[in-house]
């Protein structure tokens, strides 16, 4: 039931018009199927979607300030890590059979570099005047 509502989900992005009325009318038929089940589905695919919008929320929230922040800096000094691992999260890609994605935590401490490193240019800045 899951698979088929994830389905549904992804043909509904690109449907036309006309092809929404039996995108619905297929969710009400897994719906009377077993309406227990689909409500389970329906769950799961709403917090995927949730977790999918906090994703690009980030990323969007990042796109002014990643092309004048070295990612190479910033994952080395902040996380212990490489570049590829900071953009497997911000891009949502598949690692380990599951989508990566920032915790938490990680968060936080992305909060906290971007702080840091506006400090910093802030203190170069007031030693040119």
């Amino acid at each position: 039931m899951e698979q088929k509502i994830k389905e549904l989900k992804k043909r509904s992005r690109s449907a036309k018009q006309s092809d929404l009325a039996l995108i619905d009318d297929e969710m009400e038929a897994l719906a009377s199927e077993n309406p227990e089940e689909f409500a389970k589905a329906m769950l799961e695919a709403a917090r995927e979607t949730a977790v999918e919008a906090h994703r690009l929320l980030i990323k969007e929230k990042l796109a002014m300030v990643l092309p004048i922040v070295s990612v190479s800096y910033l994952a080395k000094t902040y996380f212990g890590k490489t570049p590829q691992w900071f953009y497997q999260r911000l891009n949502g890609n598949i690692v380990n059979g599951k989508q990566a994605a920032f915790s938490t935590e990680e968060l936080q401490k992305l909060t906290f570099a971007l702080e840091d490193i506006g400090n910093k240019l802030k203190q170069s800045a007031s030693l040119i005047q």
